[in-house]
């Protein structure tokens, strides 16, 4: 199944110029406000470089937990790496995660409850609620063992089974579609000594394909909100900013290649409603070209600043 996008014009809204930039840092919430400073320069590399990278980490952890989720409710016995799943009746799930991954990348704690309404998993209409966080209130959290840091998320995400069958069964030629609406709040590096929780928002469509062994995930964006559209999530940010995320060409993963893990191969999205909108493509080389095979480096982002060009590429962070 394939999406025809309403493709946004990023250069067309903010006019023609280019700008990249490089990081990825963490900043964990809770209760007390941290302050993230906002850094002003001839190109605003640093601050911008942190939006984007914190969206994308928040985006691709977000993914992970929600096929997870995706792949119990289709195969009650599914392995999940890092974690162990049961199910406690016929319409209620958990999944526990204990560990590092099989790709030795991060470990993942705590875990997550599923609930099905009545309509079996794998027919229209079906709706599953999924809760972040075990009975122990133990939030679910990802840490990254290369440099420490971490990313927590808390709250709910519904996810509508639309069509194709279990995830399972799928076969080449064919997609399994599902509609998913969330509302979390996240933090980074929530052992830091002030901690700030941060809202997001979810409405996407998520549709799973297979070509050989590999499963490949695609998102778009399925709201519009003010005058933006093809919105896949909108929220605020560390800087305390409202933005919104509109999905300008599908974001795809390959989700079963552990070396790859949820970072994206290609797509771009586009963070508005801040100050100097971004505009990231994923899936380049480090000379930010789109890379066709293999391991993508990272993801480029462009934006207007001062009337001036600037440009960076960011590698992906695991």
């Amino acid at each position: 199944m394939s999406y025809k996008l309403k493709t946004v014009s990023f250069f067309t809204r903010y006019s023609l110029f280019i700008v990249y930039s490089l990081s990825f840092i963490a900043v964990f919430a809770g209760c007390a406000k941290e302050t993230t400073t906002r850094v002003n320069t001839t190109s605003n590399s640093s601050t911008q470089s942190i939006i984007a990278s914190d969206e994308l980490t928040l985006h691709n952890e977000f993914d992970q937990a929600v096929d997870d989720a995706i792949a119990v409710l289709s195969n009650h016995n599914a392995a999940i790496a890092g974690a162990t799943d049961d199910s406690i009746n016929p319409n209620v799930y958990e999944i526990d995660y204990f560990g590092t991954e099989a790709n030795n990348t991060k470990k993942r704690s705590g875990g997550d409850s599923i609930h099905l309404n009545t309509i079996p998993w794998g027919t229209a209409g079906s709706i599953a609620t999924l809760t972040f966080g075990d009975i122990n209130n133990k939030a679910y959290e990802v840490t990254f063992v290369n440099n420490n840091t971490s990313v927590t998320l808390t709250g709910t995400a519904t996810l509508i089974y639309i069509s194709g069958g279990l995830l399972q069964n799928l076969t080449s030629g064919d997609s399994i579609v599902v509609h998913i609406k969330a509302s979390i709040s996240y933090t980074y590096n929530d052992n830091a000594t002030q901690v700030q929780l941060y809202t997001w928002n979810f409405n996407q469509v998520r549709s799973f394909t297979k070509s050989d062994t590999i499963i490949y995930a695609g998102a778009r964006g399925d709201t519009n909100i003010k005058s933006f559209t093809n919105v896949g999530s909108w929220g605020l940010n560390r800087y305390g900013d409202s933005c919104y995320s509109t999905i300008t060409t599908t974001i795809e993963q390959n989700i079963s290649n552990l070396t790859l893990a949820y970072n994206p191969l290609s797509g771009k999205d586009v963070i508005e409603n801040i100050a100097e909108p971004i505009l990231s493509t994923y899936g380049v080389n480090q000379q930010g070209l789109a890379q066709a095979s293999g391991t993508p480096y990272g993801f480029i982002i462009t934006w207007i600043n001062n009337g001036g060009q600037a440009q960076n590429v960011i590698g992906y962070y695991y």
